[in-house]
């Protein structure tokens, strides 16, 4: 993600709030602004080593879109065939036949064009607002909206709430001048207009790791992270000068399950993903640190679900009207375990590598559930193997007593390699060496079915519920997570 901030410093508007209203750009500056701008597109246009998928984010300290050269810009790039996203920060105070024009005439594709547009009361009244964000969504432009979250504004930005499109999510920004802290009917009132509004009360301890694929590029050449930051002095330059991350141009941007999950692989764009269904893993993505002993009979050492996570979940089950989905190589009881704290929230999942497949009932359906069994001989043939390869096997089984999963569980620190694997797989006969497959991790090796996959628990799932795989988000950290990620668009 490229956010860039050219040398513009003022603004068709004049909030009493904002202090680039305060001066006009002359003549010199805003040809400055436009060379700077215009030599930034040249650039990344002729840059053949830049590789994979990018976006782009205008973030000017005043209002870039009134400008021409800007639209000129956002065509030329939005062109390129690895640019997903083209977009900026604008108050819509531009002409929107006339600037749809340029962007068009410079080859701009509209699919890939987003706006951030943000309501000055001040300045514009709703019902002008309002239309023009009517006239951009009738032409295809994505977008969100956001405002301030003035105490003062709040029935106003309630009716702002109910004037929008549905489909155009209302972000309030936490008010940095307010001198209080918000009152709980306040915060009420603001989590009601916007369902992520508690993001803008947390602290965001700053976390570098999370950044390294951002870039914030200003006009005079310096790079940094973030619009924050310090300057990076080197690509791969992992430092930050900051505690945390204090606004959403911060937070927003970072790499992690959270801003994925709700906002695409673009987040700083603030428009929901707002999936019909969501499948995650736990270890290692809704749960990090601890170990991954699979033995039910083991003491559990595994951190809970982080709190942020746990509450980006709860608004899209309850706010968004999110199915949730677990997609785990877990038995179904040991996910339970460690998922206790969000369990209720989510409407079964993909259990033990895809080998169990379950469907929570609902007032409209029953239970649905599915088995990838295995042959009962495998077990005959792995149990002599314990003492040689120094497991333990357990068996999990269904209500009639069918196996559809066996693990091979070894003392915690001894971890099994995949050459141990093979040589175990070896002393089963061909003919039950083709129906199944194997899964490693650390000290667990896992066989289930051939069939067993998260890929296809995914499917069948989707099947049951009536989902589109175009709806559906998936994530986890590991190549089966991958496969499964796969199905679905922009996981």
């Amino acid at each position: 993600m490229i956010v860039y901030r050219g040398s513009l410093k003022s603004c068709n508007y004049h909030c009493s709030y904002c202090p680039f209203s305060k001066r006009r750009s002359t003549k010199k500056e805003l040809e400055k602004d436009k060379e700077q701008w215009l030599f930034f597109v040249q650039n990344y246009e002729a840059d053949v080593r830049t590789e994979g998928k990018h976006a782009l984010l205008l973030a000017p300290y005043g209002e870039a879109l009134i400008h021409p050269w800007y639209w000129e810009g956002l065509g030329r790039l939005s062109a390129l065939s690895r640019v997903d996203a083209v977009g900026a920060q604008t108050n819509l105070g531009f002409q929107i036949t006339e600037s749809l024009s340029i962007f068009l005439q410079n080859g701009g594709v509209l699919s890939r064009l987003r706006l951030w547009a943000t309501f000055h009361p001040q300045m514009t009244t709703r019902k002008q607002f309002v239309a023009k964000c009517r006239q951009l969504v009738t032409k295809g432009v994505r977008m969100s909206v956001g405002a301030v979250g003035d105490p003062d504004a709040v029935c106003q930005l309630q009716l702002l709430r109910e004037e929008l499109p549905e489909q155009i999510y209302l972000w309030i920004n936490r008010m940095d001048g307010l001198t209080r802290p918000y009152t709980a009917e306040e915060i009420r009132a603001f989590s009601q207009i916007d369902p992520y509004f508690y993001r803008e009360l947390e602290e965001h301890p700053a976390d570098v790791s999370q950044c390294l694929e951002r870039v914030f590029a200003e006009a005079d050449g310096k790079l940094r992270r973030c619009s924050i930051s310090s300057v990076v002095k080197k690509k791969e330059d992992g430092s930050c000068a900051r505690k945390r991350c204090s606004c959403y141009l911060a937070y927003g941007g970072r790499e992690n399950l959270v801003n994925q999950m709700l906002f695409g692989p673009w987040p700083l764009f603030r428009i929901p993903r707002r999936p019909k269904a969501v499948f995650l893993d736990i270890q290692g993505t809704l749960v990090t640190g601890g170990r991954r002993s699979l033995d039910s009979s083991d003491p559990l050492v595994c951190p809970d679900v982080a709190k942020d996570v746990q509450a980006a979940l709860e608004v899209l089950s309850q706010r968004e009207g999110a199915a949730l989905f677990f997609a785990t190589t877990l038995p179904y009881e040991d996910a339970r375990k460690r998922c206790h704290d969000i369990w209720h929230l989510f409407s079964g999942g993909v259990f033990s590598g895809g080998a169990h497949i379950l469907l929570h009932p609902t007032e409209e359906e029953t239970e649905k559930e599915f088995f990838y069994l295995l042959n009962e001989e495998t077990v005959s043939y792995l149990k002599p193997l314990e003492k040689k390869f120094h497991f333990r096997l357990l068996v999990y089984r269904n209500k009639e007593g069918h196996s559809y999963k066996l693990t091979l569980l070894r003392a915690r620190h001894s971890h099994w390699s995949r050459n141990e694997a093979e040589r175990v797989m070896q002393h089963l006969p061909k003919e039950r060496q083709i129906g199944v497959r194997f899964l490693i991790e650390d000290s667990c090796l896992q066989i289930v079915s051939v069939h067993a996959k998260k890929a296809n628990g995914v499917r069948m799932i989707c099947k049951w519920r009536n989902f589109s795989l175009k709806e559906i988000f998936a994530a986890g950290d590991s190549p089966e997570d991958a496969q499964m990620a796969a199905l679905c668009s922009d996981s």
